[in-house]
């Protein structure tokens, strides 16, 4: 039985976050048994979630867990699409992981309205008079990894423009298939669920998620994706 340490249920998805309803994803796909524990943060291999125990060893990172239950259990991921294809299908997981990320990073927990429907519940079993002491910790960390990579340095009108154009590419990929590749599921739908559920979360506001909500090809799979994969929860 392996173990997946995430959030569980939150804001309406999976998965607080995204990285944790893609290794979820994956672990569906896989058919292994599996059971999601509550992480504690603290306690995160390398500082973020999520991670996996599997059997006693220790795998930190969606991707090295995804390759960890390539190589230990065998399984393919590939949905059995050619090379170039899958080459395709890298290129689409990196603009999500580390390019979209970033964004929706910096809306969620740097936008006041959005970080008091959300992020803060992170914080509410601390002690209330060191509370604001940590937030405001957690909050300069945010600030300087996004200024760090460089989406925190943008002007509002040039972060949408690029998130705009990003969104505009997904949908022209996924547009008349049923997953991202084409007719069947893979490793890389894993990924562009988790992260387009994420930015388009009614939970929170902005000019992104508004975009996002206006392509019916990407608001089909993303209700397509959440049906198959996590039936238990709210039509998005």
């Amino acid at each position: 039985m392996i173990t997946l340490y995430g959030t569980g249920p939150m804001f309406g998805l999976p998965h607080a976050s995204p990285f944790a309803i893609k290794t979820e994803v994956l672990l569906k796909l896989s058919g292994l048994p599996y059971t999601v524990v509550r992480a504690d943060i603290r306690k995160a291999p390398r500082g973020k979630m999520p991670w996996i125990d599997d059997g006693g060893e220790i795998i930190p990172d969606s991707r090295l867990i995804k390759r960890h239950l390539e190589v230990r259990h065998g399984i393919d991921f590939s949905g059995d699409y050619s090379p170039r294809a899958l080459g395709y299908g890298l290129a689409i997981e990196r603009m999500l992981e580390d390019h979209l990320y970033f964004f929706n990073i910096e809306n969620r927990w740097l936008d006041s309205d959005n970080f008091a429907a959300g992020p803060a519940q992170f914080f509410e079993r601390m002690p209330a008079l060191l509370r604001p002491l940590i937030i405001g910790m957690v909050l300069r960390k945010v600030r300087r990894q996004v200024e760090l990579q460089g989406t925190g340095r943008l002007k509002p009108d040039e972060k949408l423009a690029l998130v705009r154009r990003a969104i505009d590419a997904l949908e022209a990929v996924v547009s008349g298939q049923h997953y991202m590749l084409g007719g069947r599921v893979c490793g890389v739908d894993a990924t562009a669920y988790a992260f387009l559920a994420s930015i388009a979360a009614p939970q929170f506001r902005s000019d992104y998620a508004d975009y996002l909500r206006q392509k019916p090809e990407l608001v089909s799979y993303i209700a397509r994706m959440q049906a198959e994969f996590f039936p238990d929860l709210p039509a998005p």
